[in-house]
């Protein structure tokens, strides 16, 4: 079996994913206009266009998809999101924001209305509702839905305790600080039961979709 390994890719403000296995899948694509910094990071860890078997969308926010279809055109593999935020995606608009603070409030009379204007007619090419199955990507592990976030957010679990969970779980300043839910959340109970599947499956190296990975041990959330 090839070891799998998960390279990070900070694109300003969120992280985009290079899951290597046999073959390897792309997790999110940062905000538009952002598809260099993936292909140069292909090409520092020696991945060929042909190596990419799935491009995989954690959430159906713009700082998460917005590249996806500028590399799309580049790269010939299919994009896969869950059921519920592949509307977003399609569209090239944003998922409903719930803001926590005053704070997020504030960002949300911005970011509720950003768009991604180039979509070049692309759209999902698998939408999921329960699961999906990596084996036939080239990737031992499974994409599984975690929403709270959003409703249909979803994260990438390997079989050794690593997953890639968009903004499920963020620092508290998204870079520094103490791990928590993300400033924008649509619903606590599905969160809840999300950190639940988490923690069901062994997880304990989390890569979130800002900053750098977290270890489950720091995690502390109250029911």
């Amino acid at each position: 079996m090839v070891e799998t390994r998960v390279v990070r890719i900070p694109l300003r403000f969120a992280n985009s994913y290079l899951v290597i296995g046999e073959k390897t899948i792309i997790v999110d694509s940062g905000d538009p206009g952002f598809s260099k910094g993936i292909l140069e990071a292909m090409e520092k860890n020696e991945i060929n266009k042909s190596d990419i078997s799935l491009i995989f969308i954690t959430h159906g926010h713009v700082d998460h998809y917005g590249s996806v279809f500028e590399l799309r055109r580049k790269i010939d593999a299919p994009i896969a999101i869950h059921r519920l935020d592949a509307p977003y995606l399609n569209q090239g608009i944003q998922a409903p924001l719930y803001p926590l603070n005053p704070l997020a409030g504030a960002i949300k009379l911005v970011g509720q209305h950003l768009k991604v204007k180039k979509r070049y007619g692309i759209e999902a090419d698998i939408v999921f509702k329960q699961k999906l199955e990596l084996q036939e990507f080239g990737v031992q592990g499974l994409i599984l839905p975690t929403p709270g976030h959003t409703l249909g957010s979803a994260s990438l679990f390997l079989p050794d305790g690593r997953a890639i969970t968009g903004d499920l779980i963020v620092r508290q300043y998204l870079f520094t600080g103490k791990p928590r839910c993300a400033p924008f959340l649509h619903d606590r109970s599905k969160f809840i039961k999300s950190m639940n599947t988490l923690k069901g499956r062994g997880v304990k190296t989390i890569y979130p979709g800002h900053g750098a990975p977290i270890d489950t041990s720091e995690i502390r959330i109250k029911s």
